[in-house]
C-alpha cells in the first residue's frame, strides 16, 4: 500500500487521522498551528481516501499499517497522533499494538468501542448509513443532506460548506467498508495501559460522540485531559478551529519532544 500524505515543516511530527467523511484535507486549518508550535505536520489518506488504495478486508489493521508505514517512509520512529472519529480510534489501535511509536494522544470525537459487530444497534447503524445509497444517492448528494446534521448550532461560515466538500469527495466503497469497519472497534480494555500524555476533546452538541461517553472514556486514562467544546458538533477541527486549535497548541507544547 502507497498512502497518500501531506507534510509540512521540519522535526518531531504530529500525525493526522481523519474520520468517515473526510481526508487529509480536513486538517489544512491545523498546519499553521503545528507549525508555529515548532512541530511538523502530517496528515495521511486513510485506506481507501484520497490516493491510498481500498483496502480488501475490514478491520484496522490496514489503518494501522497506514501510520506505521507513514511514518517509516517519513523516517520518524516515533510521534504524536491526532485522530478525529474513526481516526481517534485509529490512533487507539496504533497504540494498542505499537505504544513505543506514539508519543502522545489527541482523541476528536471518537470512543473506544462500538461494540459487538452482530449487536441490533451496530445493523441499525449501518442501515441507516447505507439506505441512501442503496436507493441511488450519490455521495454529493449525501454530503449536501448530511453535512449539516455534522455541526453544532452556529459553526463557523463556511464550515457546511467545507464539510460536504470533502465529504462529496469520499467514494461509496470507502465509506460502506470504513462504517463495517468501524462497527468492528473495540479498544476499551487498552484505556488503562494507556500512560502518555492524552487529550481527548468533544463538541457540547455533537450525537455521534457524545461528551458524556468521552468524558466516561478519559476516567479510565491516567492522567488525560477532557475537555469540551461549547455550541460544537462532530466537525470540531472544522466548524471550530480557532477553539481546537488553542487546546491543540496547548497539547503538542506539553508533550516531551522526541
Amino acid at each position: 500500500m502507497t498512502v497518500s500524505l501531506q507534510s509540512h515543516g521540519v522535526g518531531p511530527a504530529v500525525i493526522f487521522l481523519h474520520g468517515v467523511g473526510s481526508g487529509k484535507e480536513g486538517w489544512d486549518h491545523q498546519i499553521d498551528t503545528v507549525l508555529q508550535a515548532g512541530w511538523r505536520f502530517v496528515a495521511i489518506d486513510a485506506p481507501g481516501f484520497g490516493d491510498t488504495p481500498l483496502p480488501s478486508e475490514i478491520g484496522f489493521e490496514p489503518h494501522v499499517d497506514a501510520v506505521l508505514q507513514a511514518m517509516d517512509r517519513l523516517d520518524l520512529p516515533s510521534a504524536v497522533l491526532c485522530g478525529h472519529s474513526m481516526g481517534g480510534m485509529t490512533a487507539q489501535a496504533v497504540y494498542a499494538s505499537h505504544p513505543d511509536r506514539v508519543d502522545g494522544m489527541l482523541l476528536s470525537a471518537t470512543s473506544p468501542a462500538f461494540g459487538k459487530p452482530d449487536g441490533d444497534f451496530q445493523r441499525a447503524f449501518l442501515k441507516a448509513r447505507f439506505e441512501p445509497f442503496d436507493q441511488g444517492m450519490t455521495m454529493p448528494e449525501f454530503a449536501q443532506a448530511f453535512a449539516p446534521r455534522l455541526v453544532g448550532p452556529h459553526p463557523r461560515d463556511g464550515a457546511v460548506e467545507e464539510i460536504r466538500s470533502v465529504l462529496s469527495t469520499v467514494s461509496i466503497e470507502a465509506y460502506r467498508l470504513s462504517m463495517h469497519t468501524i462497527t468492528t472497534f473495540d479498544c476499551r480494555h487498552n484505556l488503562p495501559n494507556i500512560d502518555i500524555p492524552t487529550l481527548l476533546i468533544s463538541g457540547e452538541h455533537d450525537t455521534n460522540s457524545p461528551s458524556a461517553m468521552m468524558e466516561k472514556m478519559a476516567g479510565k486514562i491516567d492522567g488525560s485531559e477532557f475537555v469540551e467544546l461549547p455550541l460544537t458538533g462532530h466537525m470540531a477541527p472544522i466548524e471550530s478551529p480557532d477553539q481546537f486549535n488553542h487546546h491543540l497548541s496547548q497539547f503538542i507544547q506539553q508533550v516531551s519532544r522526541p
